[in-house]
């Protein structure tokens, strides 16, 4: 059982697990496009060179792990955060002051009747708060007329009192083009045939659609998803825990770099090979640390990481960690030993939903006559020889 074709199963299961669910998402989706219409709908004005100035027509999108397909339920509560930027056209940064900018939305939110009962401030945006669904994390940006060759955004930083360059949309399309990398192997063709490796995008809209909820996923944005299961298990919600956007920066670097450079059987070595090689793209001079933005000139996600050593000491108590438990449940023998080390490092409850899903199965293809022990057989339960996802 402990092969590591078999290994990776059970890791996709409890990714799936951790899944958005289908209700989840069809209630994310009403609520997101109700907000994104409402503020696409709101006149913003400000005052300019001694006369009113007003613009409309913004649009709103999806960015986060929402849009790039990692979203990771949360430990101990039922909410899932939705980040959501909102562009505001025909109005750059020396027209308006962030805390303004800010300001202006907010006031249109506290407009809505329902919107102004659930909303917090945030440091670069709003937060919309369902109790026991998700929150609704609205970041207000602007176009970037200094970067005037890519989609790149200004938004406001109330903390340092200054925009600061982004680019949610030019960072997805790159994450999305190296997800759909494949492993270089004499059986590549066969390696991604049960997979859904296609992308759809929209065309731009007031309010864009979130991407169609699909848990057949390439394999980077499931290795993603368990990365940060792990990270919420080993710091349970603390401040200076690695956060999401390092983690995918950096495991999507190392995916390219393992691809390229090297050959893979299965997903699992992949996967371990791709946890390895993250380090290498943290860029260190002077005791500073840097981990660039591919999409945006100037902007640093390890930025925090210069004043607050503990975040960096963190990562690497993470790394560190994560890869021994997996290098170390690649040796274990019995199926046991593997589950229980599973459930220390990416928790009980998803752990142990697979593991009775897989055994209740076991069970039933049994008294079935449909295969001896073992979970090796549970993808062909009939008595033939087995098509392993490699073809080998």
């Amino acid at each position: 059982m402990s092969t590591n074709k078999e290994l990776f199963k059970i890791l996709e299961k409890v990714g799936d697990s951790l899944e958005i669910t289908k209700t989840q998402y069809k209630l994310a989706k009403e609520r997101y496009e109700a907000v994104g219409k409402w503020l696409a709908e709101g006149e913003y004005c400000l005052l300019g060179d001694g006369k009113k100035q007003c613009f409309k027509d913004g649009e709103i999108y999806p960015q986060g792990s929402i849009r790039l397909g990692t979203t990771v339920k949360p430990i101990g509560k039922n909410e899932f955060d939705i980040d959501l930027v909102f562009y505001t056209p025909n109005v750059s940064a020396d027209m308006i002051k962030p805390e303004r900018l800010k300001e202006l939305i907010g006031d249109r939110l506290k407009e809505h009747d329902t919107y102004k009962k659930m909303l917090t401030p945030l440091n670069r945006g709003w937060c919309i708060n369902y109790a026991n669904e998700f929150h609704l994390d609205i970041t207000p940006s602007l176009d970037n007329h200094r970067e005037p060759f890519n989609e790149s955004e200004l938004v406001a930083d109330e903390k340092l009192e200054r925009y600061m360059p982004t680019n949610p949309e030019g960072y997805a399309e790159w994450f999305d083009n190296i997800s759909l990398m494949q492993p270089m192997s004499e059986f590549t063709k066969n390696m991604f045939a049960s997979r859904n490796m296609m992308v759809a995008t929209e065309d731009a809209a007031i309010v864009t659609e979130l991407p169609e909820h699909d848990s057949n996923k390439p394999l980077l944005k499931r290795y993603i998803q368990i990365f940060k299961r792990h990270r919420d298990m080993m710091f349970d919600g603390k401040d200076d825990a690695p956060i999401s956007i390092i983690i995918t920066t950096l495991a999507t670097k190392s995916y390219e770099y393992c691809i390229r450079h090297f050959t893979y059987y299965n997903e699992y070595s992949l996967m371990i090979d791709t946890l390895k090689y993250m380090p290498l793209f943290i860029k260190t001079q002077n005791t500073l640390h840097w981990i660039e933005n591919p999409t945006v000139t100037g902007e640093n996600f390890a930025e925090k990481w210069n004043y607050s050593p503990i975040k960096k000491q963190n990562f690497d108590l993470w790394h560190t960690e994560i890869v021994r438990m997996f290098e170390s449940i690649n040796n274990l023998k019995g199926q046991n030993l593997i589950f229980e080390s599973l459930k220390k490092g990416l928790g009980e409850s998803p752990v142990n939903k697979v593991y009775n899903e897989m055994t209740h199965k076991v069970d039933d293809y049994r008294q079935r006559g449909l295969l001896g022990a073992g979970f090796g057989s549970l993808t062909n339960p009939y008595p033939v020889k087995n098509n392993t996802f490699f073809g080998d």
